[in-house]
Formats: C-alpha cells, structure tokens, sequence
C-alpha cells in the first residue's frame, strides 16, 4: 500500500473564513463531506511545516522547505510527497524543488485558487488529485509536478496567468490528467530535473543575488546600474519577444555590467519561445523559461560557475 506523506506550508488552500486549517483538519473535513472522493489504499502522513502566504517566501523559506522534502523523499516507507503552497509563487518554489531534491519519487504541489469551504473551492479536489498523483508510480521519474483543475503540469514549464481556476498554463501543455477512475500521463519531461540535476540543496545555502530589468519603450540604463550597485552578481533581462532584447541603451548598460563581472540573461517577456542565438557571447539565453524562472536556475548557476558559456550550458541542459 502506497504512502504518501503530505506537507503543508499555508496558501489559498489551507485558508478558510474560520483561518488557516491544518493538513488533517483539512483531511477529516474531506471524509467527511466527500468520503468517496479519496483515493483507497493510500496512507497519509502529515507535517505542519508553514504556515503564511507564498508571496512572504523566499530563499530562507525555500531551504525549510526543501530539506524538508528531501527529508521526506529520502524515507523509506515514503512512497510520494506533496506540498500544499500558495499560487502566487508556486511556480518558483516547484521549479526550485524541481532543480535541487535528489529523487526519483514524485513531488507535488497541490494549490488552489479558492479557499477551503467557498462555494466553487477547488483545493480540495486539486489536494485528492495531488494525493492520486503521488501515490502513481509513472508520476516517478518526472521531476517536480504541479496538480491544478485535472491537470498534472511540469514545474519547469508551468505558470500561473490569472485567478480563475484554469489559471495555470504550461508552455507545451500539461504532462496528463487525472480521471475519476485514473491517472494518465501523455509527455514525459526531458531536460535534467532532481536525480539528475547539476544542482543540490546545498546550492540553497548560498544562493548568489540576482535580480529581474524589464525591457520597455523609452526605458534607461537607471534599473541596469541600480541593481549591480545594490551587489546584483546576476542580471535577467525581460526582454522583447522573441529575442529577448532591449533598446540600446538597456543593452549597453548590460554589456557594461557583464564586463565587470555580472552574469546577464536575456529572457522574453513574451513567456513563450525559445530564444535564439544572435551570437553574444557575454549574455546567456534563457531558452523558453520565463523571467523568474530563469531567475531561479541563474542562482543555482552561479553557485557553480560565472562564465557565460558554462551558465549556457546549464540553460540548455535544465
């Protein structure tokens, strides 16, 4: 019988009009209005590990909650976790989990974008469907895996676009769904995710400072200098689709911080696209990943290397 052990961090999902409920709290409410949506012979375990909204978290937050995955991946008699996390970054925290927990196992964020007991709430479902999700054995394998509205995404290609509950989206469309009587996986992921990864946790513990520029009409070098004065060793540019490009002036003010030593990515606000080589070899391409995403592999990066072309590689490869 599998198990599956279930950690629980706040968000919409764990959120009522009485307050914030606990993970069993949350599981006895489940039985009892819908007893027989949950999945047989599964076990549960349960950790309170947070408690607060995920747009309060960062990198601190981000090595509680992935020692705390690793810890329960690393179980024996653990056959599959999930994470309950708020929408607003679960995007970064699954594509973060995605690079560094060393794991076959499935890992999955379940969240919502309606709280516990509302009419239309659709957290308690994507939390069953997560459970279902974990306790597969083709969900192994595949990395870091978000479950929202029937659909199980990657955490590399998932993003959240609006409030409604079709409001994640991934790039290339989701890896599978989940059925009443199943769960079905179309696409497996390809890049280098978790067992396989370049990263581990401990690349958490000293994540360099990297930061975000938007590309826009009339913008100046003002945000480019700003950031590498405030100690920015990596830069992501938003850039235009497809090229992920600014105006000249944003350009050279980033080739002036990459000659002193800032890694510079060039990514497209477009979120869609990879973007193609023009031959510069003192910025880095995103390839398809969105800004905060390449935000988050640029960190790890340099916590490796800060030449351009080895970050490259890295981007190519994750």
């Amino acid at each position: 019988m599998p198990r599956v052990m279930l950690i629980g961090t706040g968000g919409t999902i764990q959120n009522s009009d009485a307050g914030r409920l606990s993970l069993e709290a949350m599981m006895a409410d489940i039985r009892a209005r819908h007893p027989a949506s949950l999945p047989l012979g599964v076990e549960l375990d349960s950790s309170e590990l947070l408690s607060a909204g995920a747009e309060t978290f960062g990198p601190e937050e981000w090595r509680v909650i992935g020692r705390a995955v690793q810890a329960a991946a690393d179980r024996p008699d653990v056959d599959g976790v999930v994470l309950t996390h708020g929408t607003f970054t679960a995007e970064e925290t699954a594509y973060l989990l995605h690079l560094t927990i060393r794991t076959r196992k499935p890992v999955v964020l379940a969240v919502s974008q309606r709280k516990h007991g509302t009419i239309g709430n659709d957290g308690d479902r994507n939390l069953v469907d997560a459970i279902r999700v974990a306790a597969t054995p083709a969900a192994g394998g595949q990395g870091v895996l978000v479950v929202v509205s029937d659909e199980i995404h990657s955490a590399r290609d998932v993003v959240k676009e609006h409030q409604h509950l079709t409001g994640f989206r991934s790039n290339h469309g989701a890896l599978g769904s989940i059925e009443s009587d199943q769960v079905t996986f179309y696409r497996r992921v390809l890049r280098r995710h978790t067992d396989v990864s370049a990263f581990r946790l401990d690349s958490l513990e000293r994540m360099p400072k990297v930061d975000i520029v938007a590309a826009y009409p009339g913008a100046d070098a003002v945000a480019v200098e700003a950031v590498v004065a405030a100690g920015a060793e990596g830069l992501i540019l938003a850039g235009y689709a497809y090229s992920g490009v600014a105006n000249p002036i944003q350009m050279e003010a980033l080739r002036r911080a990459a000659d002193g030593g800032v890694v510079v990515v060039l990514a497209s606000r477009g979120r869609e696209g990879r973007i193609p080589d023009a031959g510069r070899e003192w910025s880095v391409r995103a390839d398809n990943l969105t800004p905060q995403k390449a935000r988050i592999l640029l960190g790890l990066a340099l916590t490796e290397t800060r030449t351009p072309a080895a970050v490259q590689q890295l981007f190519d490869t994750h």
